[in-house]
């Protein structure tokens, strides 16, 4: 009993905000077209067209019943014609706004572009039954277009934004919270609104001809800034302003070719843009999807990098270790012979040779650094290991970076780009002094690598391997990185510190 008395409250105040609505648009466009007729088929049709377009079924024969008892009443108060016409053209709108009902909560371009061909269908339907009025056909056509590309985008505007919103309780705690008014956007419409005033009663006469064109200009703002939304609510704003221009102003331009001229350019405006919105929104979850694979890759590389090293240093060095020792047994033993002593002393001897370049292989693979120390006394670490004083290069090093906000690819990142810098430096530079400085400045992550040295060499055409590497660990992440000699070398890494 219940569900039952809810809805039949909810259809009975549908009739009667609707009649309501209906009957105030009525007035409103018997003020322009002058024809208690013609008048039904401009904005009261927009508005039913643009209800059934956007509420469920069970409510469209609310609003044809509703309409229907409005030209009754009218036909009695002011003679209204051709009531036949305008019941017969009301049922046959309901064929397209059927068709396309499947796609009423979707909120993406192609609804846009759908609704608005079931506009144009329903006022060719609806200007169907003037057929062999002459004149009166074309009028009809007009107005119904007119009307229904005015009207309707306005209600799929207003209803997107009553279905998508959070509607709370009006509770203590919602009471005492500020109200946003969001001053920015309501200043924005309200210079637009004026200045599509302006355009319609300022411009002079020998101009006047140029304000269809003038008109497109809020709706590209609009819509540009806040996508169809935006372009449908310049689109309203602009109505409202011919109308107000028709009202104050002799204005040569034909008030409903104007008021259709610029509903379908917001319409077709407001689609463009969501569609580009959408693309770019589609981008974005792509390469964020790109960037957290490449993380994963990177995470994965460094992950077998360590197990290897790990492997490498139990393994073999446990074994060059036993070598050793068995070499110095057998240096012992080998007393008198001294071929076989020398001999133990150069197997011992290239023992050490294998332990020094399987260590440095290591250091290469997995610095122990990174596991033990902090990313800073890893850099220095690193820059004591690469002996630099001993080759006569002067090093500083300047790190104002918050660890603890950094993920384990950013620190490895980091570590891997002054290991290839350093070394770079130390191969191919004949530099005097480094400078590693890094720091974080506006959510991103600066380091600079820079010495005196004699830059890249000119005759190589294309990086090696280790600049390679940089570049693409640091692209994984989302950052870039740029190289430039011109007083020495200069390599810059910009990192995102949190990316989604």
């Amino acid at each position: 009993m219940q569900p039952f008395f809810s809805r039949f409250i909810s259809v009975v105040a549908s009739f009667f905000i609707f009649t309501a609505s209906w009957f105030c648009l009525w007035s409103i466009s018997l003020h322009l077209v002058e024809r208690p007729d013609l008048a039904v088929l401009l904005f009261p049709f927009g508005l039913r067209l643009g209800l059934m377009l956007q509420c469920p079924r069970g409510y469209w024969p609310v609003l044809l019943g509703a309409e229907w008892v409005m030209l009754g009443w009218l036909a009695q108060e002011v003679a209204l014609t051709h009531v036949p016409l305008l019941m017969i053209g009301g049922v046959l709108t309901v064929l397209p706004v059927a068709l396309i009902s499947r796609y009423r909560h979707q909120r993406d371009w192609r609804t846009l572009l759908r609704q608005g061909g079931a506009l144009i269908a329903a006022a060719l339907l609806q200007s169907l039954p003037w057929i062999g009025q002459g004149q009166e056909t074309l009028n009809a056509l007009l107005i119904t277009l007119t009307g229904g590309l005015t009207l309707a985008p306005t209600c799929l505007v207003i209803w997107h934004y009553l279905t998508s919103t959070v509607w709370q309780p009006l509770g203590p705690g919602l009471v005492s919270q500020p109200v946003n008014w969001r001053a920015r956007h309501l200043i924005w419409y309200l210079l637009l609104f004026v200045l599509s005033l302006w355009l319609q009663l300022g411009l002079p006469d020998e101009l006047a001809r140029f304000t269809p064109f003038c008109l497109a200009l809020p709706i590209i703002a609009l819509a540009w800034h806040y996508g169809w939304q935006g372009a449908l609510i310049a689109t309203l704003m602009n109505a409202i302003a011919l109308i107000a221009s028709q009202t104050w102003h002799d204005h040569p331009v034909d008030l409903l070719l104007s008021l259709l001229a610029q509903s379908l350019t917001g319409l077709l405006l407001g689609a463009g843009i969501q569609r580009l919105r959408e693309l770019n929104q589609s981008l974005q979850t792509e390469l964020v999807r790109n960037r957290r694979l490449a993380e994963r890759l990177l995470e994965t590389e460094e992950s077998v990098r360590r197990d290897v090293a790990r492997e490498l240093h139990d393994d073999i060095g446990q074994t060059i270790t036993a070598i050793r020792t068995q070499a110095g047994i057998v240096q012992r033993l080998a007393q008198g012979n001294d071929g076989v002593k020398m001999g133990g002393l150069h197997i011992e001897q290239l023992s050490l040779g294998i332990y020094d370049s399987v260590r440095r292989l290591l250091g290469r693979l997995r610095p122990r650094q990174l596991d033990d120390l902090s990313l800073e006394q890893a850099i220095r670490s690193l820059m004591r290991e690469m002996e630099l004083e001993s080759r006569g290069i002067i090093s500083h090093l300047d790190w104002q970076i918050d660890e603890p906000l950094l993920s384990e690819s950013q620190r490895v990142t980091l570590f891997r780009v002054c290991q290839e810098g350093l070394n770079n430096i130390v191969k191919h530079a004949s530099a005097s002094a480094v400078t590693i400085q890094g720091w974080q400045q506006d959510e991103r992550l600066m380091l600079v690598i820079e010495d005196d040295g004699s830059g890249l060499p000119t005759e190589s055409g294309q990086q090696g391997f280790g600049l390679t590497g940089m570049c693409e660990r640091v692209t994984a992440l989302g950052g870039t990185l740029n190289i430039s000699c011109t007083y020495g070398t200069r390599v810059s890494v910009n990192l995102p510190l949190r990316y989604t």
